[in-house]
């Protein structure tokens, strides 16, 4: 095939979208355009936009069994992620599942979810198709994401703020290097990460969240008197 014709070629794919089987790799330096009107799917996760975007490398997508679990609520046995942030998308998304995915789930109360670059959680109700086993959302907003999976809509990967009580107060929030508790009992803390690994505990009211990434995390209190109140914490 000469130039002409692979350019011809490659000019043709990018008009009409793409089709991968497997995960896709775009090379630092290389970028992949999607036009209005086409779509790009990558093994059961399909991108409509609404207008001309443009994924830059280094970026790589990919696909897993493992669900994320945050807290007591996990998503289903689909998971797509890519290595870079899918930065201001604008259109359609479409997952693809298979029933042995659901992971107790009913079909009726999936939620299409997109985790951001700062590890924060947002779910969207989607159009549910059954027969052909699709989640479909349209942001008609700006979306940034670096993860795409579902769940159940009673059990989202959201990290809800519980209203600090009249016992406890947990301050600065955000904070960049402690965390301080203030409360006359005492209480074990358990921090975890929105994908709901425990990365610190203390019996301290003091806690050292330097070395921590930015992110969102849920901080965990447990009293002497087996009460338990929860905090979404902001690390910058």
């Amino acid at each position: 095939m000469n130039l002409d014709k692979k350019l011809l070629l490659l000019s043709t794919l990018l008009v009409f979208g793409f089709s991968f089987s497997q995960t896709l790799t775009v090379a630092d330096g290389s970028s992949i355009t999607v036009n209005t009107n086409s779509s790009i799917s990558v093994d059961g996760l399909q991108l409509a936009p609404s207008a001309a975007y443009t994924i830059a490398g280094p970026n790589a997508f990919d696909r897993t069994s493992t669900p994320i679990v945050v807290g007591d609520n996990s998503s289903i046995n689909r998971v797509y992620t890519m290595t870079e942030v899918l930065s201001d998308y604008l259109g359609v998304v479409t997952i693809s599942y298979e029933d042995s995915e659901l992971n107790g789930v009913s079909e009726t109360d999936l939620v299409l979810e997109v985790q951001d670059g700062n590890g924060v959680w947002n779910n969207v109700q989607p159009t549910i198709d059954q027969t052909n086993n699709t989640l479909t959302y349209d942001f008609t907003e700006l979306i940034s994401f670096t993860t795409v999976t579902a769940s159940s809509v009673n059990a989202t990967l959201s990290v809800e703020p519980i209203e600090i009580n009249d016992f406890v107060k947990v301050y600065p929030n955000p904070a960049t290097d402690y965390l301080f508790i203030k409360s006359n009992l005492n209480y074990q803390s358990t921090l975890y990460n929105v994908a709901g690994q425990r990365v610190l505990e203390s019996s301290s009211k003091q806690l050292n969240v330097i070395d921590l990434p930015t992110g969102v995390y849920l901080l965990q209190l447990k009293s002497e008197n087996n009460g338990i109140s929860t905090f979404k914490i902001i690390k910058k």
